[in-house]
């Protein structure tokens, strides 16, 4: 009996193997959808960071009118294409910026260096001198420019009227390396993504594992065979994890592809493949929290579904707990990973956002990590434990 029983929970994670691999647009949007998407959808970000990037450095054409010499070199220095006009061409000016044919149209008053040397603070008929900037702000370039310009000139106001310096040298005062600050950055973007395709994953196999055969009737067929139920769970939440877990390698190969097109924004240092940004041992913990959670995904999702009389309405009832993951996954944009603490490891869910930041920020410990993927292993056991206890409850298996 014992063995029939044990053919039995091979039976069912078979028969839900089979359901899964047979249903091609299933698989597709359980294992290949993840993972293509966090690769695209990465690798557009890291493109597009890069054309703002280079946007950056490219020329903003500027017309002034009685700019002083040095501030002109200033410009000139700053990559600005200066152009002198007269105050009569302000109007033609003022629509070029409009056109893009113009990133800014700058106006200095009379006199503008004189003023400012013999400006007297003290002096309460003082005559503050007005420097008038137009743009457009739904140009990048102009928009840019226009920030560009107003640095540019703060540093002009603080020449003249020096109190005190702050940081005078310009460098060595950041403390962080480029490789720390980028991966604050990852750390901000990544969990949030990671953490939400892995539970879309999860809930698009699920439901229909349980709450879909409650629906057609075929729960009951299966419960009154000789398997006992906790043979049927395991068979159940095994092949559904299987299922997840492809979901989740998928995942973790979308993250891996995908980096380096968010390192190439981030200098040198971050994209050399001789000394690559993130080792093995982080892949191998990133790749071992993907999995436990996938896990302790499928079995919340699966005790949600048990209460259910049909898909639709076990959909309904997972949206409190997407809201959950949803909103631990945003808390890793609040904050630098912390998963260095011993006591968010046992938090589940939230230790694995913070656990993924702490990877991608370069703080993660081995022992965190350990931690975490145990922990999540323990409430997956915990709810399957649950789940029997669901099982043989008639009123809740027997619902249609």
């Amino acid at each position: 009996m014992k063995n029939g029983a044990v053919n039995g929970a091979v039976i069912v994670f078979k028969k839900e193997l089979m359901r899964f691999f047979s249903d091609k647009r299933l698989l597709f949007t359980t294992v290949i959808m993840p993972g293509l998407l966090i690769y695209i959808i990465y690798t557009l970000m890291g493109r597009s960071m890069g054309a703002m990037m280079d946007n950056s450095t490219s020329e903003y054409r500027t017309a002034v009118v009685n700019a002083p010499e040095s501030i002109i070199m200033m410009l000139k220095e700053n990559n600005f294409d200066v152009e002198k006009i007269s105050i009569k061409d302000a109007d033609d000016a003022k629509q070029r910026v409009k056109d893009e044919d113009l990133a800014l149209y700058v106006v200095f008053p009379e006199d503008f260096e004189t003023a400012i040397v013999n400006f007297d603070p003290s002096d309460p008929a003082r005559d503050v001198p007005d420097v008038e900037i137009y743009y457009n702000s739904a140009n990048i370039n102009s928009a840019q420019g226009y920030s560009a310009v107003l640095s540019i000139l703060d540093e002009t106001e603080k020449a003249v009227s020096n109190v005190f310096n702050v940081n005078s040298s310009g460098e060595g005062y950041d403390l962080a390396t480029e490789q720390e600050a980028a991966g604050a950055m990852l750390a901000m973007i990544l969990p949030m993504l990671l953490i939400t395709m892995m539970f879309s994953s999860c809930t698009s196999i699920a439901p229909e594992s349980i709450a879909g055969e409650k629906e057609r009737g075929t729960i009951a067929t299966l419960l009154i065979t000789p398997v006992p139920r906790a043979h049927i769970i395991l068979g159940k939440v095994g092949a559904l994890s299987i299922m997840a877990l492809l979901g989740g390698l998928s995942s973790f190969l979308g993250t891996l592809l995908s980096l380096p097109a968010l390192m190439q924004t981030m200098g040198e240092e971050m994209t050399d493949i001789s000394s690559p940004v993130y080792k093995a041992p982080d892949y191998i913990m990133l790749l071992a929290l993907i999995m436990a959670t996938v896990i302790l995904f499928i079995t919340l999702i699966s005790i949600i579904s048990t209460f259910a009389k049909n898909v639709k309405e076990s959909g309904t009832l997972v949206m409190p707990l997407m809201l959950v993951v949803m909103m631990m996954s945003v808390m890793s944009m609040f904050g630098n990973g912390d998963g260095s603490s011993i006591g968010v490891c046992f938090i589940p869910i939230y230790n694995t956002v913070q656990s993924m930041a702490a990877i991608f920020s370069f703080h993660a410990t081995a022992l965190n990590i350990t931690i975490t993927v145990v922990m999540d292993l323990v409430y997956s056991l915990i709810g399957i434990a649950w789940l029997t206890v669901l099982f043989d409850d008639e009123r809740i298996m027997y619902t249609s």
